[in-house]
């Protein structure tokens, strides 16, 4: 004869399930969401080497844009959208590793620029995995930039819609 579960026992062992879900370890904060920390590292240093901080304002780092690019593909329905970035990353690694014999964190400052400002020159009409990578990192990063609180308040001043006084534009009459 099998046993029923009565409802004190159903409520037992929901309670002990709610509670083992509760306690499971949380993820580390601030870690990637799809990538791995290496990939992470490598997607921020170059979207900071993109849009750098300068006396007007803070750089793509300390906006995020790395962090967002991290979850839009993280969020991606696509696998083949997210296996395009982690590609483009390793693309990126490959040409320093044939270029300077080290992975692109790895080189100096100026093999870094050196490398960008090759990929970007061919902007136009990439070919390499690396140029057609760069040329979406650069399109990705400027729209997660100008979307931040920093790209959006602190570079380009936006105040918002505000009342004016007076019509600046151009007056057809």
């Amino acid at each position: 004869m099998e046993a029923a579960l009565n409802r004190r026992d159903l409520f037992k062992a929901l309670t002990v399930a709610a509670f083992t879900t509760l306690q499971l370890p949380a993820a580390e904060p601030g870690a990637p969401l799809y990538f791995t920390k290496d990939e992470f590292a490598l997607l921020d240093a170059l979207t900071d080497m993109i849009i750098p901080t300068d006396e007007h304002s803070p750089g793509a780092h300390d906006a995020g844009v790395a962090a967002y690019i991290d979850r839009r593909v993280a969020e991606a329905f696509v696998a083949e959208d997210k296996e395009s970035w982690r590609k483009g990353l390793a693309a990126m690694n490959a040409l320093s590793q044939s270029r300077c014999q080290c992975p692109f964190l790895g080189a100096s400052k100026a093999q870094q620029n050196g490398m960008l400002k090759q990929l970007a020159a061919k902007e136009r009409d990439p070919k390499t995995e690396a140029e057609k990578f760069f040329t979406q990192l650069k399109e990705t990063t400027a729209f997660a930039y100008y979307s931040s609180d920093i790209g959006i308040h602190q570079e380009i001043n936006y105040k918002g819609n505000v009342l004016l006084e007076q019509f600046v534009g151009y007056d057809a009459t």
